[in-house]
């Protein structure tokens, strides 16, 4: 058992997907739970607890084509878990020689570690959970799937990294963002569970809801698969997140008693959860309005301290203090460019090649003057309702037409 506590800190490696994705093809056709000797097999193998592996052969199985439907599990896992098995799925052969050299360096009596030395360290609060796959970096802090034994749930555990941990600014930013989740409940912003802010200041982190993808990801998995030409998403769909992130940011900005705004509203920070619903996370670099503005002077994971390059409000290049609202009306103008035009990035306010009905609501929303913007989120989104419906209305009246020619 200690030795599973230890791996709790330590997301999966490669070794351990090569085991656990040779005992999956052995027993594919076999029942799969904790109480599976299999699954006891492969979690005394590699110090995991059996949870976990029944947990992947989860993923496993509903990456696979070729297993029933019964077997299949209702998560993909991680970008990791999905490039393992792409990569091992048709080498079987080469799979089994390499996990039973694995396997019989771990039965050795001095095997080699499995595990290289990390950056993560987990925070006694939640050492409950399980580490699973690293899903990606911030600017200053780590995000990992991570699953409860007990309850067998799976969230995602966002923890500053070590480097971070005695950097004031970053770790005040941190603990602001876990003030602003805590504080803020809306079904299309992020929901945090857990944090530790009381018990472990000095080592912050939060466990939050675990996403399918991000929009970017979803678009590209969408260009992979189709090749299609901007825009890629269906009106319908482009239409529906675009109302969801809206609804969300006007919630933000009538939150109380302070209202919040994000800036940094980008497609990687617009995420997919696996029921379909969109929501608006990673707050880094949001405040309370009411709150004392200060200048950030760190790099974010865009390599820039004030934002996502093209979604950030001209005021936030210029002046970080001076923004407000309407810097978040500037990124919407620039998620609706990206969801329903047909151009090429990166776009012209004078020519932006959007739907016509679209044109006038982008170009008041990104006004490089702030006063001739939208003033409001709730002011955008009821035009563009209008807009919808017409260009909808219109798209109708030039099939119908083109079917009578």
């Amino acid at each position: 058992m200690d030795n599973i506590r230890h791996l709790y800190g330590q997301p999966w490696k490669e070794r351990e997907y090569v085991i656990a994705l040779h005992y999956y093809f052995l027993h594919r056709d076999s029942p799969c739970h904790e109480d599976s000797s299999f699954v006891k097999e492969v979690a005394g193998l590699i110090g995991r607890t059996p949870a976990s592996i029944a947990m992947r052969m989860e993923n496993f199985a509903s990456l696979d084509s070729d297993a029933r439907p019964s077997h299949k599990g209702l998560s993909k896992g991680g970008p990791v878990c999905r490039e393992m098995f792409l990569r091992w799925k048709d080498r079987r052969d080469h799979l089994s020689s390499c996990a039973e050299v694995f396997i019989r360096e771990l039965k050795e009596p001095h095997p080699l570690s499995l595990f290289e030395p990390g950056q993560i360290t987990m925070p006694k609060a939640f050492q409950k959970y399980e580490l699973l796959d690293h899903l990606g970096d911030g600017g200053f802090a780590s995000v990992f799937s991570c699953i409860e034994p007990v309850s067998r749930q799976t969230f995602a555990l966002k923890i500053l990294r070590n480097e971070n941990r005695f950097a004031n600014e970053i770790l005040h930013r941190f603990l602001r963002e876990m003030r602003i989740l805590r504080n803020v409940q809306h079904e299309h912003v992020i929901r945090m569970h857990e944090d530790n802010l009381e018990s472990e200041k000095s080592f912050p982190a939060f466990v939050m809801d675990l996403a399918e993808c991000s929009l970017t990801q979803y678009l590209d998995w969408i260009k992979k698969e189709g090749g299609r030409r901007r825009p890629f998403m269906p009106t319908a769909e482009a239409a529906q997140l675009f109302r969801s992130i809206g609804s969300a940011v006007d919630a933000l900005h009538h939150h109380q008693p302070k209202k919040v705004i994000h800036r940094d509203i980008n497609p990687n920070n617009i995420l997919r959860l696996a029921n379909g619903t969109w929501v608006l996370a990673d707050f880094g670099l949001a405040k309370f309005l009411q709150s004392a503005a200060s200048v950030s002077s760190f790099v974010t994971n865009t390599g820039r301290g004030c934002g996502t390059l093209y979604y950030a409000a001209p005021e936030q290049y210029d002046d970080f203090t001076r923004t407000d609202e309407r810097t978040d009306v500037y990124a919407l103008g620039m998620l609706l460019w990206d969801l329903f035009t047909t151009a090429t990035p990166y776009p012209q306010t004078d020519h932006p090649e959007l739907p016509t009905e679209f044109e006038g609501i982008f170009r008041k929303a990104v006004d490089r003057n702030q006063s001739a913007r939208y003033q409001s989120v709730a002011a955008m989104i009821a035009d563009f309702d209008q807009a919808i419906a017409k260009w909808l209305l219109n798209s109708k009246e030039n099939t119908a037409a083109k079917a009578n020619v």
